[in-house]
Order: C-alpha cells, then structure tokens, then sequence
C-alpha cells in the first residue's frame, strides 16, 4: 500500500539559534553593563594617553630638529666667519714660506714653525712668548752646562731637558721644575685635533709626538750650537747628530736614546727608491725643513677645507724645494685624486680603463697615474695604523739595546775633540 508523502522536517541536522553573540542592555545583568562600561572607558582613556603622548613625542622631534636647524645655521655662520679669518692667515704664512725660500726673507726655523701653527688657529697665538719660551728652555740648557760651553755638554744639557726633571734655582733657591717631555700616544697622527702635532701643545703640556718632539729638540739644539738635522723615516722624524769627527748618529726625541739605521729599516716600509732618492734617512737642509713647514702648512689647511688649489700650490713649491719629499708628493697626489673624482662620479664611477678612453677622464686620470708613478719611484708604501704602533712601540724596546748604549758612550769623547 502507497505511503502518501510527507514534509521533511526542516529542522534536521540544522542547529537552532543560541540568542544574540553581542551583548546588549537587554540581556545584561546590571554588573555586566558596569564592566562593559569600565572596560569602554578604560580603552578610551588608553587612546587619550597615547594620542597626548604621540603629540608630545612630535613636539619634542619638531623642536629637536628646530634646534638642529638653528645648530647648523650657527655653526655654518661661524665656519664662514672662522674661514674669513682663518684663510687669509694661512695665505700670509704661505707668502712667509716662499720669501723665505726664494731668498726675500731670511730663513728662520722657528718663524716658519710658529705661522704654520698660528694659521691653524686664526692667529691666536703669539710669536714673541713663543720665541721667550724657546729661550727660556735654552737657558736652562746653558746652566745645566755649566761653563762647559762645548757642543758636548750642551747636547747632553739637551738630553737632560727632554728626558728628565729639571730643577730650575735662582739666587740658590729652587724656583719651578721643568718636567720631562712624555710621548702622548692619543691621536697622535693628530687626525681629531690637528694641534696635538704643534709645537706650541708641546711646550704647553709637555707631551708631543714624533712630529712636534724633533722640531722643539731642533729648534733648541739650534741655539745652543749643537749641529744637528732632522730625518725623515715612513710616517716618522727622528734627530741625526754628529760628533767631533763628522760621524753621524741617529737620536730618538721619543725616548732620549740614539738609535740605529737598522731599526728604521726594520719597519719595512723604506725601499731602495726612497733610499737612493734621500727620502729617508738623509739629513735635512734648512731649505728643505721649510718646504716640510709648506707641508705641515697644506695639512692643516686640509682638515678645514679639503683638498684644494691651495694645497696644490703649497705642494708644488714644497717639491720644488725638496723635489725628494714623499709628504709633497703625497698632497699633490691627492689633490690630483680629487679633481677627478667629480667627473668620474658624473661619468657613472667607470673602471679605470674604461676613464682612460673617455674625453672628459683623460686629463684628470693621467695626473692621478702620474703621481703614482711618482711615489711608486721612491716604493711608498702607506703604513698601517696597527703597523705603526707596534714598530712605535718597539721603540721602548730599543731603548735597552747594546747598541743604543755603545753609540751614546763612542758619542760624547769624540764629539769633545
């Protein structure tokens, strides 16, 4: 018999609704509407703190870069008033240098030290307490002399000043104490504060370097008539001394002891080039210790301003002065390494044989190619930092060589005859 057919029940297998997911007033108990409320209240608070918050934070960046802005408008406005100043010294004591050299001027030492250091500072310095000091520590020389008056005895009154403490007495009272010069070891390539290579920091401080250290012992050996010269080692000057007999010793303003050729050749950065063309180790002249004064003088200039024509005239007067001098041949170098890289760049930086095919390259490129045939002439080599310091320190270490101790003992009764 047919089953009449039925409804499915649409029911089946369908949940059925469990009342609204989002609570309303209508189906809250009282307490839960409060912490509703709370909660509501709590999260707009939060927002309220993070939006004063977030202003305060722009606040405090806008007026940082206010302040920042309002720096560096102070601080262009004193470089340009500094360089008003500043260049024109450093063109005075370039003229100094070449009257000096071309014969205008008398040659002094100590007056081209002391403009080199003075434009460095836009002339605050002054020449006549800088020479009254220089004769102050030469009289103090003279009395540790005594009446030996021979360039023996003034040079071991010399070695006295530069390495030990020194009792200065007047009517037989003892009036001050002249303090050793030390070696400052911080920044002394002098590349955060330029001053730490002056002379004048030196007598201000007692400390110094390998730059300053040689100038003042020369400067004071001048006067009082010991013959001496300054030398050039890779990124170093040392003292050379003679005795009686014209034999040549090398003494190190560093630590006060003589030293030998050979330790200087040991760092390994002086070639057979540098050698035979008297970059290093030769004596100096007094013509070409100003030409170096050229150099001290473009490298100060550089840390203001960079590299520029300036530079490039102070090198090439220096070289034609001391055509020998790696320092010079390093500036010009530079400069020449400068001019090109603002068309190379505009080039789109190409290799260097593709800038020696194109028109715009091909002037500034040779003369970058042509100052490194210059200084591959005399094997220069740039001395590593770490490299320098431990050669630097390997100069206390020579301090207590035999052959330290025999020079300075062969030095003294010869140098008397």
């Amino acid at each position: 018999m047919a089953q009449a057919w039925q409804m499915p029940n649409p029911d089946l297998g369908v949940p059925k609704p469990q009342g609204p997911r989002i609570p309303t007033p209508g189906n809250l108990v009282p307490d839960q509407q409060a912490r509703i409320r709370a909660q509501n209240q709590a999260m707009m608070d939060e927002a309220d703190r993070y939006l004063a918050e977030k202003e305060q934070r722009e606040k405090v960046v806008q007026e940082a870069a206010d302040e920042y802005a309002r720096h560096q408008q102070g601080q262009a406005d004193f470089n340009a008033e500094f360089a008003a100043r500043n260049k024109p010294q450093y063109e005075a004591a370039y003229q100094v240098l070449a009257e000096m050299l071309n014969g205008q001027r008398k040659a002094s030492l100590p007056l081209a030290v002391f403009v080199v250091e003075n434009s460095y500072v836009a002339g605050e310095l002054n020449y006549a307490s800088f020479t009254a000091d220089l004769d102050e520590l030469a009289t103090i020389c003279r009395g540790l002399a005594g009446s030996d008056t021979s360039p023996t005895a003034r040079f071991m009154a010399l070695h006295r000043l530069m390495t030990d403490t020194v009792q200065v007495s007047y009517a037989g009272q003892v009036v001050s104490r002249h303090l050793p010069y030390r070696y400052d070891f911080e920044d002394f390539r002098g590349e955060q504060d330029y001053r730490k290579m002056f002379v004048t920091k030196l007598l201000r401080t007692n400390t110094g370097q390998c730059h300053s250290m040689p100038l003042l012992y020369k400067l004071l050996a001048d006067r009082l008539g010991v013959k001496n010269y300054l030398s050039m080692a890779p990124n170093h000057t040392f003292i050379s001394v003679k005795d009686g007999r014209g034999a040549l010793y090398r003494y190190e303003t560093t630590n006060g002891h003589f030293t030998t050729d050979a330790f200087y050749m040991s760092s390994g950065y002086i070639k057979a080039g540098a050698l035979k063309q008297r970059t290093y180790l030769d004596t100096l002249t007094l013509r070409e210790n100003l030409a170096c004064q050229l150099v001290d003088l473009a490298s100060g200039y550089e840390h203001y301003y960079g590299y520029d024509e300036f530079i490039k005239k102070c090198a090439d007067l220096a070289l034609k002065y001391y055509p020998q001098g790696m320092q010079a041949r390093i500036l010009a170098h530079n400069v020449a390494l400068a001019r090109f890289v603002k068309p190379w760049k505009a080039a789109g930086q190409p290799s260097p044989e593709v800038a020696r095919t194109l028109p715009q390259l091909r002037p500034y490129m040779a003369e970058v190619e042509r100052w490194n045939q210059a200084l591959a002439e005399v094997g220069f080599e740039e001395m590593p930092k770490d490299q320098y310091d431990r050669w630097l320190n390997a100069l206390e270490q020579e301090k207590a060589r035999l052959a330290s101790q025999q020079a300075a003992a062969r030095f003294a009764p010869s140098a008397a005859k």
